[in-house]
């Protein structure tokens, strides 16, 4: 009920700033069409979909898509034109995550775990069409590996990670008497965690496969730990790697802690065996307890995806652009494609060797995301229902009331089978 409420307030406080609060892509003269992604993944939507909602006969330069009030960039099998029966949208789809829930906390920083959203792990997809102004359209680009000059990159960062989702803590709290009361608010540990873990009990967490590179050249990698205590004790966390003690921090009471620390690149594997990380509450007092939302490890990778069939990884700036050499990619049938989210462009991988996939990118002036993708049929999600949806401009006068009314099925209940809202 505390969600609910926070949530419908402070829409409603927010109302005469909408614009600068996530509604600003809305354009109230088009028309949307919604659709739910609930799970990380290559979507498509195909021709014969959108012609069973009227727009089937779009030219394809024209579509747009939109998720948390940002564009989505999008590739047509067809870059203009009218699409043919065998034609489709296709896009690199996310769930919901946490990170919209950052703006309810006290403070930012109080959040631990913005993998997992407190609300609903589905996001709203909006597909439109746009006649005027920029489409972010997924470019087919030439995969030039036969003129490349570029020595093959040696690493990347990578993150593994674990992000806790066994309760929702509930975060501070204070005992009154003999009871424990919690803070109203969205305050410092509460949010997605793993259960209470005692004093002397570890929690064991599993990562890999990792092909850590261990040049010279390479950051050193990195152990991230959020943790917060949940009784009124103080106790120490510690933190190991394959069994050797890399760190630790103190929490006390229902506080929190954002370990990072470097760690030595010999404690790693580099052949894709997996790395043990474990969290010990190093505490005294026999009724503690604490629980961890995000266990991670940064580390300078190979260019081995470990056997995956989607892979999501980042390349920093680069005017001389990159020359990728990927092994441990599982594919079969059709070509992989990468697609640079950031930049537009969308490769068809060189599979001279098809173990050993190669991409030769273009110059990049910024951080690019990129999600190297199988192409097989098993692998893509078909998007089958879209719902037709016209939002309403309240900005406008004649679109606003006297006031509002906010209240819950339950309080329409009343005696005798009255309703007391009426």
């Amino acid at each position: 009920m505390k969600r609910i409420l926070l949530l419908l307030l402070t829409a409603f406080s927010i109302g005469a700033k909408a614009q600068v609060y996530n509604n600003e892509w809305i354009d109230y003269s088009k028309t949307y069409y919604k659709f739910k992604v609930a799970v990380t993944g290559l979507y498509r939507i195909s021709q014969p979909t959108l012609a069973a909602i009227g727009i089937g006969a779009t030219p394809a330069e024209h579509f747009q898509l939109w998720r948390n009030g940002q564009q989505v960039p999008i590739y047509t099998s067809v870059q203009t034109g009218t699409m043919s029966s065998s034609d489709y949208i296709e896009f690199w789809g996310e769930m919901n995550d946490g990170k919209p829930d950052n703006e309810l906390y006290r403070l930012p920083d109080y959040q631990l775990n913005d993998k997992w959203s407190l609300q609903t792990d589905t996001a709203a997809y909006f597909l439109t069409v746009n006649f005027s102004g920029s489409n972010l359209h997924l470019q087919p680009t030439i995969n030039n590996v036969a003129g490349n000059t570029l020595s093959p990159e040696p690493y990347f960062m990578r993150t593994e990670g674990l992000y806790y989702q066994h309760r929702i803590n509930n975060g501070r709290a204070e005992l009154v008497g003999d009871s424990y009361t919690y803070s109203s608010s969205y305050d410092y540990g509460e949010g997605w965690t793993s259960y209470d873990f005692a004093a002397g009990v570890s929690y064991s967490n599993t990562f890999g496969p990792i092909y850590f590179y261990p040049g010279g050249s390479a950051p050193a990698p990195v152990v991230k730990v959020n943790a917060a205590g949940n009784a009124v004790h103080p106790r120490y966390f510690r933190v190991r790697v394959n069994g050797d003690s890399v760190g630790g921090q103190a929490i006390n009471y229902y506080d929190y802690a954002k370990l990072s620390t470097t760690i030595p690149g010999s404690l790693l594997s580099t052949t894709g065996s997996f790395v043990n990380m474990e969290v010990t509450n190093m505490g005294t007092e026999p009724n503690d307890r604490m629980v961890v939302a995000t266990v991670e490890l940064i580390y300078p990778s190979q260019f081995n995806f470990g056997g995956a069939s989607n892979y999501n990884f980042e390349l920093p700036a680069n005017t001389s652009g990159n020359y990728l050499e990927i092994a441990g990619f599982a594919y079969s049938g059709p070509t992989p494609v990468l697609y640079d989210l950031t930049n537009g462009k969308r490769y068809d991988a060189n599979i001279t060797n098809p173990s050993l996939l190669k991409f030769a990118l273009l110059p990049s002036a910024v951080k690019r995301k990129l999600v190297l993708v199988n192409q097989t049929a098993a692998n893509i999600k078909p998007v089958t229902s879209l719902q037709q949806r016209n939002f309403i401009n309240f900005g406008l006068a004649a679109n606003q009331a006297n006031y509002i009314i906010i209240s819950h099925p339950f309080l329409t209940i009343g005696a005798n089978g009255t309703n007391p809202i009426d």
